[in-house]
C-alpha cells in the first residue's frame, strides 16, 4: 500500500501542533522546579512559605469541624469554663473533638512544605514565563476570595487543574480541605473517580442545583460554627486558635467551575438562597478560613456588585474586553494571544498592575499518576478522610438496595418493635443533598395516623413504575413482610406491562382487581375494623367479660360488610334463635378474666362446632390487654396499591373517610397516578402525607404544593415530601430495567411487496 501523502496544509498544521506542544509547560517540570527552589530556600518565593508547626510531641493534632462538637460547650458559663473544657478535651484526646493525630516525622517526598495558618497560596504558573518565578497569589486576610474567567478554549480547565495540583503539592490534607463543583460534570469528576485524594472532601459533578446549594449551606453552617466556637474560647481568627492550642483546623477552599450556571439554572427562590449563602461566606470567610474560587466564561447575571467586590483575587485568560474589564478592572486579557497564559490582578484594577503567568499543562497520562502519588502520601502518614463523590449521572444497581436492606434489618426490626406508631421504615436512595456522612441514604419512617398514605404522582409512567419497585423492594425485605397482605387495583395496563407488580410482591390472582367494585369491599373492610376497634376500646365500660363477649359474638354474626351506604350505621337484628346461641356461648365467660380467654375458647371449641372467626374480637382483646399489643397491630397489615388512580373515575363517597383514617386500622394505600387532572385528585393527594414526584413539569409540583427545581429531562432524581412536617428531600434512583413494551404494527412492506 502506498504511503499516504501529506498536503502542504497538513504539514503546516502538524508543524503548528509540534510547536504548540513544545511551547507547553508540563506540570511535572513545573513541580520539579518548584521543589528545587523550595529546597534551596530561594528568596524570590520562600517568603510565602512557612513550615508546618507540630506540637511539642512532634504531632499534628487535627480537630473536627466545630459544628460537630460545639454542643459540648452549651452548659459552660463564660469563656473561662469554655477554655478549660476545650483544653481538657484536647489533653484527653477526646474523640468527640479530635479527628486524628498525625506523626510529623512522616516522609512526604518534598511535598506538603507549607502551612495554611495565614492563608492559601494559589500558584498560577511561572510569572513572566521565568523558571525562577513560580510565585503566588495568596488568599488570606487581604484577598479572601477569587474569580477566574476565560472564553471557551482559553485554557480555563487547564488553569484550574494546575492550581489544584499545586495546592495538593504544597499543603498536607490536614491543612486544606477542598470542595469541588463542576456544572459540566466532566473535569472535576476525575479527581475522585479513581483515587481517594486526601485533600478533596467532596466533588459535585452535577447540574443539580439543589446539591450544590446544599453543599454551600453545609459550608456556611461550618463557618458559622467556627465563628461561634472561636468566640466561646476568646479567639477571633483561625490562626490565633491554631497557635494558642497547637492544633490544626484546615482552611477550606470551595472551587466552582461554570459558576454562572448556578444562577442561570436556579429558580427564583433558589437564587435568593444562593445569594444569602454567598453573602454570609464572603463576609465571615476571612476570620474563619473559608475561601471561594468561582470560574466561568463570564460573570454577568450572577452576584450583586457588592458581593462581587469581595472577590479580590482575579484571574483572566483570553476573553472579550468587556469580560476582562469586569474581572481585572482593565481589558488586558483581551490582548492575550498565546495559549496557556493568564493575567492576575489583586485589586488595583489598572492594567500596569496585571501579573502575567504561564500556566503549567497537566497531561492526561500524568493526571492520574500524580493523584495516585498524592493519595499514596496520605496513606503513608495514615491520614484518613471521608470523600463524597456526587455524580449526577451515575446510578447504583437495585442489588445494592437489597444489600443495604439486609444490613439494616436488625436495626429496622428494633425500631419497629419499640415504636407501635410506625408502620414500616423505607430506604429510598442516595441523597441529592450534601452531608458529610460516608453513607447518605434517605429513609422515611412511615407513621400511623391521619392521612398517612403514599402518593406517587409523575407525568412519566416509567418513574411511577420505578418508585413502586422501590417501595416493593422495601416491603418484601421488611421484618414485617410475612404479615403484609397486598391488594392491587389495576387501572393502568401500561404500568403493569412495564413491571408486573403482582409478580414483584408475589400477590395471588385473587388479590389483583381490575374493577373499581373492589373499592366497595375496601370500604366494608374499613367499616368492620373501625367497629371492632370501637368495641374493644369500650371494654372498660362493660360490667363483665361475659357481656363484652356477647356483643363481640353479635358483631361477628351481623355481617356488616354487606351493608349499603344508608344502612352502614344500622346493624340488622339477629333472630331470637341466633341470640340464644350467642348468649349460651357468652355464658362460658361468666366470672372469667382476660387471662382466661384462651382456655375458655378451647372449651367452647371442644363443645361446639363453631367457626374460629367468632372469637376474633375476643382474642384481639386478649392480645391487647394481656400481651400489651397496640390495637392497630391486631389488624392484618393490608397494603392497597391503586395503579392508575386517575382512571378510577368517581371514588365511592366513603373513600375519603377510609383514606383519612386507614393507617389507624393498619391499612396503607399507595395511590399511583400519571395524570393529576382528575376529579378526585384533591381528595387523593390530601390523603397522602408521603408524596413522590418526578419530572420537569412545574404544574405537578405547584398542585402538590412542593418546591420546584429545574433539572435535566432525563434526571435520575426523585423528589419526596412529608406534608405534615413540611419536609422535602430528593434522592437518586437505583438502576432497574423495565420490561420493554413493544407496540404492535403491520409490516406492509413484507405483505404488499
Amino acid at each position: 500500500m502506498a504511503e499516504e501523502m501529506l498536503t502542504l496544509d497538513d504539514l503546516a498544521k502538524l508543524k503548528r501542533q509540534r510547536e504548540e506542544e513544545k511551547s507547553r509547560l508540563s506540570y511535572q517540570a513545573y513541580l520539579d522546579n518548584l521543589k528545587i527552589l523550595i529546597g534551596e530556600k530561594n528568596p524570590k518565593i520562600y517568603s510565602t512559605v512557612n513550615s508546618p508547626k507540630s506540637n511539642n510531641d512532634k504531632q499534628f493534632v487535627c480537630i473536627k469541624e466545630p459544628v460537630e462538637f460545639i454542643a459540648l460547650f452549651s452548659s459552660c458559663n463564660g469563656q473561662d469554663e469554655c477554655k478549660t473544657l476545650f483544653q481538657q478535651l484536647l489533653d484527653n484526646r477526646d474523640l468527640r473533638v479530635i479527628d486524628q493525630v498525625i506523626d510529623a516525622s512522616g516522609a512526604t517526598s518534598g511535598l506538603w512544605f507549607n502551612t495554611t495558618n495565614n492563608g492559601i497560596n494559589l500558584r498560577p504558573g511561572l510569572k513572566n514565563e521565568e523558571w525562577s518565578g513560580p510565585t503566588t497569589i495568596t488568599l488570606g486576610d487581604d484577598a479572601v476570595h477569587s474569580l477566574v474567567a476565560g472564553r471557551t478554549g482559553s485554557g480555563k480547565s487547564v488553569f484550574l487543574n494546575s492550581v489544584i495540583f499545586s495546592l495538593l503539592a504544597e499543603y498536607s490534607p490536614w491543612e486544606l480541605d477542598l470542595y469541588l463543583a463542576d456544572f459540566k460534570k466532566v473535569e472535576f469528576s476525575r479527581y475522585l473517580s479513581k483515587c481517594n485524594v486526601p485533600h478533596i472532601k467532596a466533588v459535585a459533578a452535577t447540574s443539580e442545583i439543589r446539591y450544590v446549594l446544599s453543599l454551600l449551606n453545609y459550608l456556611a453552617g461550618c463557618m458559622v460554627a467556627r465563628q461561634n466556637f472561636f468566640a466561646l474560647i476568646g479567639q477571633q481568627k483561625l490562626s490565633e486558635v491554631r497557635e494558642k492550642y497547637q492544633i490544626v483546623l484546615p482552611r477550606v477552599l470551595f472551587i466552582v467551575d461554570e459558576f454562572q450556571q448556578l444562577f442561570l439554572e436556579a429558580t427564583g427562590k433558589e437564587e435568593i438562597q444562593i445569594t444569602d449563602l454567598l453573602t454570609s461566606i464572603t463576609k465571615l470567610g476571612r476570620a474563619t478560613g473559608f475561601h471561594l474560587m468561582f470560574a466561568s466564561q463570564e460573570m454577568s447575571g450572577t452576584m450583586s456588585q457588592s458581593a462581587f467586590a469581595n472577590f479580590k483575587a482575579r484571574f483572566a485568560l483570553a476573553c472579550d474586553p468587556e469580560v476582562s474589564s469586569r474581572i481585572l478592572g482593565n481589558p488586558g486579557a483581551s490582548k492575550l494571544d498565546k495559549k496557556g497564559m493568564v493575567l492576575a490582578n489583586i485589586g488595583a484594577g489598572k492594567e500596569d498592575t496585571n501579573q502575567l503567568f504561564k500556566v503549567p499543562f497537566v497531561s492526561e497520562e500524568y493526571f492520574y499518576t500524580y493523584l495516585q502519588d498524592i493519595t499514596d502520601c496520605g496513606e503513608k502518614v495514615k491520614y484518613d478522610s471521608v470523600h463524597k463523590f456526587y455524580q449526577e449521572d451515575s446510578i447504583k444497581s437495585m442489588d445494592e438496595l437489597e444489600d443495604v436492606l439486609a444490613a439494616i434489618k436488625d436495626v429496622r426490626t428494633d425500631y419497629l418493635a419499640k415504636n407501635s406508631s410506625l408502620f414500616d421504615i423505607v430506604t429510598l436512595g442516595e441523597a441529592v443533598v450534601f452531608n458529610y456522612k460516608k453513607y447518605d441514604y434517605e429513609t422515611v419512617f412511615l407513621e400511623r395516623g391521619v392521612r398517612k398514605n403514599i402518593g406517587v404522582f409523575s407525568p412519566v409512567v416509567d418513574d411511577t413504575v420505578y418508585i413502586c419497585k422501590l417501595l416493593a423492594e422495601n416491603f418484601k425485605n421488611s421484618p414485617r413482610a410475612n404479615g403484609y397482605k397486598h391488594h392491587i387495583i389495576v387501572r393502568n395496563d401500561l404500568f403493569m406491562k412495564k413491571m408486573d407488580l403482582a409478580q414483584e410482591l408475589n400477590v395471588p390472582n385473587s388479590e389483583i382487581h381490575h374493577s373499581i367494585g373492589f373499592l366497595d369491599e375496601i370500604v366494608g373492610t374499613f367499616g368492620r375494623r373501625s367497629r371492632e376497634a370501637s368495641l374493644i376500646n369500650r371494654y372498660q365500660q362493660y360490667a363483665s367479660l361475659k357481656e363484652f363477649a356477647y356483643d363481640a359474638f353479635c358483631l361477628r354474626a351481623k355481617h356488616f360488610d354487606d351493608l349499603s351506604d344508608e344502612q352502614k350505621d344500622i346493624l340488622p337484628d339477629l333472630s331470637d334463635e341466633e341470640k340464644e346461641v350467642l348468649q349460651e356461648l357468652s355464658e362460658y365467660y361468666t366470672n372469667k378474666s382476660i387471662e382466661d380467654i384462651p382456655a375458655v375458647q378451647g372449651t367452647i371449641l371442644h363443645n361446639y362446632d363453631i367457626d374460629k372467626s367468632y372469637f376474633r374480637i375476643i382474642n384481639m382483646l386478649y392480645e391487647k390487654e394481656a400481651n400489651g399489643r397496640s390495637l392497630v397491630d391486631l389488624f392484618d397489615a393490608s397494603i392497597f396499591w391503586i395503579i392508575g388512580t386517575e382512571m378510577v373515575g368517581k371514588f365511592p363517597r366513603e373513600m375519603e373517610t377510609v383514606l383519612t383514617d386507614a393507617m389507624n386500622y393498619n391499612m396503607l394505600f399507595v395511590l399511583v397516578a400519571s395524570n393529576i387532572d382528575f376529579n378526585d385528585f384533591y381528595m387523593c393527594s390530601k390523603a397522602c402525607d408521603y408524596l413522590f414526584v418526578t419530572g420537569n413539569n412545574e404544574s405537578y409540583y405547584n398542585k402538590l404544593k412542593l418546591p420546584f427545581t429545574k433539572k435535566s429531562e432525563n434526571s435520575i432524581s426523585v423528589d419526596f415530601a412529608i406534608s405534615s412536617s413540611a419536609t422535602q428531600r430528593s434522592f437518586k434512583k437505583f438502576k432497574f430495567d423495565l420490561q420493554e413494551v413493544i407496540v404492535p404494527e403491520i409490516d406492509f412492506d413484507s405483505i404488499l411487496s
